[in-house]
């Protein structure tokens, strides 16, 4: 074994082929993406959630596998991995593989003409992630692309583009534009040891030494020979020890530590063996799981092993593919030792299979087999797990195992389960294996059922039997987080009831599909629009002009600006319950912290300024909230203060430790339910909507019905959380926001430090994402930035973490409504009442969603006559705060839900009777607006015969005849979408350098992903008649463009390009006489000759509109067909289908809408199906602050077949160059998937009960509340 001398205490490693040495100067707890975004200076690698759940900080990693000591190139997520475990290791990031300067990369330059990036925040660790995969499958399939795209989160584009973008390289492609790599193209394993390509086959041997570091006062030790392991556990056996190898433990539980020392085993070869015996296969502990699957697959087709392509399945669904690359087995069973209640997939499908560890000993230096019953029960100080050994199973010997969760992947179980059964047609053989993970902290064997099964021969009152004695036997914890008992438990049951059906192989073959997993094929798209070549490049398909900068990391967000000198980073310290009373704050013990500067709260707040985040201006009204409470705690996570320290990760330790002291604490109000019934209605109540004459038109209709529906929050998840940099000038503060609203955040910052408008100079370079979170919230952060700032003279970024911005920012509001209808036979509604309930939080600035919503409310249904008391409601909650389409969600939602609920009462399709409701061209809507430029009954005919629906409900209904435990639902969806230009307007400034002719534009709105800058480039580009690639397009700066208004309500990229196409006609009509002078010039001598005549070359205008009549100036119209099918034993779902037809007017740019109504569709997805807020009933703090516990849309989680058509010839009279806004409309189209499911369990309810009843719709309809809401009982459960 080499050593290598250590003395100058430190490591070496690569980054891009270039070397970097690290001293001990880092905490031993620094990781990798620390070091490449603030020493390293790679801003392209970026960082979000911090516990590998999110995918953005993906970088690939190359480094020698000990057992046979060989290059690996794979992809990690770098926000986990320590960085002195890297020593020795090869880096790449995503600006390393590919750049403007040296070249795009072939996958940059694959996603950039795919559109597979939007905000493009996600779109590095997207690159990195493919990058990693084709270094480990050159010639992958398309099924392992998707397979594998499980850990990127992408809120904006829907991933369809995505995946179609990776597909592309796949050997097996069959996508327009597709071309496998080549490997020199791939290019690029890089030697560990010198930074130079290499091939891989040479030895790297001198990489595998050993290594210890004294980082402080911590030790850091590399073993490479389980002797040399042996003897650090033995020296350190009273110390407190963390053995780690991917670390990936750390992202679930957060607050292990401090550790005295830290043994990294990345180069123990002992720990790596593989071997297949004759009775059995070893597999080392230090396998990672990703190559543990890839054993599993390469032997699945021995005899006695065929069961490992199930485990081989079962583990595609553990966490994501870049923490089973980074983790090992024994990794997993040490997180499940350390924390009993963990869902561990790997122990539950290794313990039901009678697998044994080999656990060494350091004291007495030996090894021996354990089961994994009697592993959780030994005391693994200095121990370790050598290896894991699979059993070879009989033929007659059946194999099965469950992970069911919230979303597809990429998420911890409700419960998992796996089962291992020998036996002899329909009889049980010996004593079954039965286990279960996510119970409680100690059942891992159901012992009873066991028993029972065992040498039974399957009846119907053998299966009962044996289900009854599990229900008894599961005794499952509650957790306020977690699913309920109830469904754990009943889950439990009918996954048992599943692998006994399969065995049973039942005659009525309406029951096999119970014994089936819902099986999810590759995905596929469909795009249809018309082109309009006249106005090229305007209204030309094109990817956004910044993409390739995106896909290369090149692109700046703010907290992508390097660190300035003596820059502070800051924290807010908040409190931790809600409904309370502040007493005292007492940050002395953070203030001892070297590197803590200080801490910030109200009372610091300069003579003149205010504590005031929230200020009113024009249209908007808002209530005042204080930025760093003084009295009053509203609402848990609320910011009572901040810290100032030199690095980020210090401000957040230190913001821990500060004490807040609070008196008179409260029960919290969390729920509309508890703020209905306390009374806690906002003062004064909002007015009465009434249309037409409803109290005299239920006398005279034919049916009525009453009901109720109810939908809960949704966090933005924009990836690029909050973030601000204030840096001190020489007559003010430069201050760099991530904000929708830069004026609202200029005002904000003056105001808290008591000076004018024009001390604060406001830059926004472009958003990681927006969807209306950073409309309002975005202030608070750029004011307490500047405060921050102002009070020290030195720059000040805050950077929020996710769990802050989580506990910090508003959301989108709970609503309840409670509604009478009244309806002809034939399902034609007449009137509604309606009490309309939203959870508007701890002020009443929201109040306005709430009229927005009844905007909203009738959608494409003409209703003549109209009742609603709308109500808003206080909660001790944060603010609610727009989120992407904030009224047309909840009103889509509710309005389908009630054309549903009358198509069940009249005894017809929901499709029937939405289609009898749809406006004509003759009728007004609710607000007066006339419908004649309405086009959704032409929507709705093209977009049934094109998707052939009427076909379809056919297939459907025999589908659900043939099947009683899948089951299908299909349904349609609407949207009529107002669009208003309102506020202030946008401005534009263009310039012409004449020398050359480029120009660069400056404009109001703010880039957050929807194509802004490239829409108003196009914009340009037609207006001066030159090529697009002639104009770029800058950051949005207040003193350029001031007083613009809000990026929002989906319409300011037709602004801005409207304000841009205005000042380039200007800047044409004052060149008219020049062009007229010299006819025969080109455009760069025009230019010259224009300055030559002292002609200005650039010019300004604000586009605004006059105020629309009543409320707003066009409709976008949308509709959908959604097809989906559910597991009804599980309630796990899948969309079959989605079909979406829209009215975009002249498309402005077909490719970027196209992908605005993908990226809004499947945000619905998660609005409707999957995410909520889950709140501490005692404390009202939120729970579900993580990516592993909060739940947006993944890859497996959007239509498995989808297919997109604007509508052509519908040019828009009342829109920007006949176009339409697009960024909103779309999303309210996916309740249809929610609903479609109630459709499919209906059927299912009627099979099993006959009930022909309408359930309540509630959102999200998740897996839980659709497998509850069929209401299975264990007599339904037959054979």
């Amino acid at each position: 074994m080499e050593r290598r001398d250590t003395q100058d205490q430190a490591i070496k490693f690569f980054i891009n082929g270039n070397e970097h040495k690290v001293s001990h100067k880092f905490s031993a707890t620094t990781s990798l993406n620390d070091y490449l975004r603030e020493v390293a200076g790679l801003k392209g690698t970026k960082v979000m959630c911090r516990e590998a759940g999110c995918g953005c900080c993906s970088v690939a990693v190359t480094h020698v596998i000990p057992d046979y000591g060989k290059l690996e190139t794979y992809s990690m997520q770098s926000c986990l991995m320590p960085l002195y475990a890297v020593d020795g290791w090869q880096i790449s990031t995503v600006e390393g593989i590919g750049n403007q300067k040296n070249g795009f990369h072939p996958i940059q330059e694959r996603i950039a003409s795919f559109n597979g990036t939007q905000c493009g925040y996600c779109t590095p660790g997207m690159v990195m992630n493919m990058y990693g995969l084709l270094h480990q499958k050159p010639n992958i399939t398309a099924q392992e692309i998707e397979d594998n795209f499980d850990g990127n989160i992408c809120r904006c584009t829907g991933y369809r583009s995505i995946l179609d973008a990776m597909k592309s390289f796949a050997e097996d492609a069959n996508i327009p534009g597709a071309k496998t790599i080549d490997i020199e193209d791939l290019n690029k394993n890089l030697c560990p040891r010198t930074g130079e390509l290499c091939s891989g086959n040479h030895s790297c041997t001198e990489q595998t030494h050993d290594l210890s570091l004294q980082i402080n006062e911590v030790q850091w030790h590399r073993p490479t020979s389980l002797s040399d392991l042996g003897c650090l556990l033995k020296t350190n056996i009273n110390k407190k020890v963390k053995m780690f190898f991917g670390n990936t433990a750390s992202g679930i539980f957060k607050n292990q530590g401090p550790f005295d020392v830290y043994i990294d085993l990345h180069n123990v070869k002992e720990i790596y063996s593989f071997q297949i015996g004759t009775d059995s296969v070893r597999f080392g502990a230090a396998t990672s799981l990703t190559n543990f699957m890839s054993r599993l697959k390469e032997n699945q087709e021995k005899t006695g092993f065929k069961y490992f392509s199930a485990c081989h399945r079962h583990l595609k669904f553990v966490a994501n593919v870049m923490v089973r690359n980074a983790g090992c087995i024994a990794g997993n069973l040490m997180i499940k030792h350390a924390h009993p209640d963990f869902p561990s997939d790997i122990f539950t499908i290794l313990e039901s299979l009678g697998a044994k560890l080999e656990l060494y000993d350091c004291l007495t230096e030996k090894s021996a087999n354990f089961s994994l019953l009697d592993f959780l029960k030994i005391d693994m100080t200095g121990k370790v797990i050598l290896s894991v050994e699979l059993p070879k199973l009989t033929d007659n010997e059946v194999f099965k195992s469950f992970k069911i969760t919230p979303r597809w992947q990429n998420a911890h179980a409700y419960v998992n389960a796996a089962f291992r059964v020998k036996t002899d047609n329909r009889t049980i053989q010996d004593q079954p294996s039965i286990v279960y993970g996510g119970i409680n902290s100690e059942t891992v064997h159901a012992v009873k059922t066991e028993e029972f099964l065992s040498h039974k021969t399957l009846s119907d009152t053998v299966v009962k039997e044996a289900l009854t004695i599990l229900k008894g036997e599961l005794n499952v914890e509650c957790d306020q987080l977690h699913s309920s008992p109830k469904y754990r438990q009943e889950l439990s049951v009918t996954l048992l009831y599943k692998v006994l059906l399969g065995i049973y192989n039942p005659d009525n073959v309406k029951l096999r599909s119970g014994t089936e997993y819902l099986h999810r094929p590759i995905s596929s798209g469909l795009q249809t629009y018309q082109e309009m070549k006249s106005e090229w490049p305007l209204k030309k398909a094109m990817p956004k002009k910044t993409a390739p900068l995106q896909a290369s990391g090149e692109a700046q967000f703010v907290n992508d600006i390097p660190t300035f000198q003596h820059e502070l980073f800051a924290a807010y310290v908040l409190a931790d319950v809600s409904a309370a009373t502040l007493e005292s704050i007492d940050a002395s013990e953070a203030l001892k912290i070297p590197g803590v500067v200080t801490f910030v709260s109200a009372k610091d707040i300069p003579d003149g300024g205010t504590n005031n985040y929230m200020v009113s201006s024009g249209m908007f009204q808002l209530q005042p909230q204080e930025l760093f409470a003084t009295k009053d705690i509203a609402f848990s996570g609320q910011p009572v203060g901040m810290i100032l320290a030199e690095t980020q990760s210090l401000a957040n330790m230190a913001a821990k430790k500060v004490k807040v002291n609070v008196c008179d604490v409260r029960q919290p109000i969390l729920s509309l339910e508890e703020s209905i019934a306390q009374g806690k209605e906002y003062d004064p109540p909002m007015t009465e909507f009434v249309v037409g004459t409803p109290d005299e038109i239920w006398s005279i209709v034919d049916k009525t019905l009453e009901g109720e529906c109810s939908m809960g929050s949704q966090y933005h998840f924009y990836m690029e959380t909050q973030v601000s940099l204030a840096v001190p000038s020489e007559d003010g503060i430069d201050l760099y926001a991530s904000a929708q609203f830069p004026e609202m955040n200029q005002h904000v910052a003056a105001e808290i430090i008591g000076k004018p408008m024009n001390f604060i100079n406001v830059t926004v370079p472009r958003l990681g994402g927006g969807f209306g979170g950073k409309v309002f919230d975005s202030s608070a952060v750029s004011a307490a930035a500047s405060l921050g700032a102002y009070l020290t003279g030195r720059p000040v970024r805050m950077s929020l973490d996710m769990a802050t911005n989580m506990q910090v920012c508003g959301k989108r509001a709970p609503i309840l409504a409670k509604y009478k209808i009244g309806f002809s036979n034939s399902g034609d509604v007449q009137v509604i009442d309606m009490d309309y309930y939203s959870d508007i939080g701890c002020t009443s600035t929201r109040k306005g969603e709430i009229t927005h919503a009844m905007h909203y409310m009738d959608m494409c249904y003409h209703v003549p006559h109209w009742k609603i008391r709308p109500h808003a409601m206080m909660t001790n909650k944060q603010t609610m705060t727009a989120t992407r389409a904030p009224g047309a969600v909840p009103a889509a939602f509710v309005i389908e839900t009630i054309m549903e609920h009358v198509a069940k009462v009249v005894n017809k399709h929901p499709i029937v009777v939405k289609e009898i409701n749809l406006y004509e061209k003759h009728h007004k809507d609710h607000y007066g607006h006339d419908m004649k430029d309405c086009t959704i009954r032409e929507l709705w005919r093209r977009l049934k015969d094109t998707a052939d629906v009427d076909g379809r409900m056919r297939q459907v209904d025999v589908f659900n005849q043939e099947n009683l435990w899948k089951k299908r639902g299909i349904t349609m969806t609407t949207n009529k979408y107002g669009m208003m230009y309102f506020g202030t307007g946008h401005s534009a400034y263009v310039s012409i350098y004449a020398r050359d002719g480029s120009v660069a534009v400056s404009q109001g709105g703010v880039e957050m992903g929807q194509g802004l800058y490239t829409k108003v480039a196009q914009g340009v580009a037609h207006a001066l008649g030159v090529p697009i690639d002639n104009i770029k397009v800058r950051s949005n700066q207040n003193i350029i463009t001031p007083n613009n208004t809000v990026s929002g309500g989906s319409v300011a990229s037709e602004c801005a390009m409207q304000a841009a196409i205005e000042a380039s006609n200007i800047l044409k009509e004052r060149m008219r006489p020049i062009r007229e002078k010299f006819p025969d010039a080109d455009w760069k001598e025009l230019c010259l000759k224009s300055v030559e005549n002292k002609i200005d070359l650039s010019a300004k205008y604000t586009f605004t509109a006059a105020p629309a009549k009543p409320h707003f100036h066009y409709f976008t119209y949308c509709a959908a067909v959604i097809e989906t099918e559910v597991d009804i034993l599980t309630g796990e779902s899948q969309i079959r289908r989605v079909d979406i037809m829209a009215d975009f007017g002249e498309s402005l740019n077909p490719t970027i809408d196209i992908g605005q109504i993908e990226g809004a569709f499947v945000m619905g997805l998660g609005c409707y199906l999957s995410e909520d807020i889950i709140f501490d009933s005692q404390t009202g703090r939120i729970l579900n602050d993580g990516t592993w516990e909060y739940k947006p849309p993944t890859t497996k989680d959007i239509p498995i077949d989808w297919r997109i058509y604007l509508l052509p010839d519908t040019p828009n009279p009342s829109g920007i160059r006949s176009s339409k806004a697009t960024g909103e409309p779309p999303i309210s189209l996916s309740v249809g998937a929610l609903l479609a499911n109630k459709l499919a369990i209906q059927s299912a309810r009627k099979d099993l009960f006959g009930f022909n009843d309408f359930m309540p719709t509630v959102a999200p309809y998740t897996v839980e509340r659709a497998q509850q809401s069929v209401g299975l009982s264990v007599d339904n459960l037959t054979l």
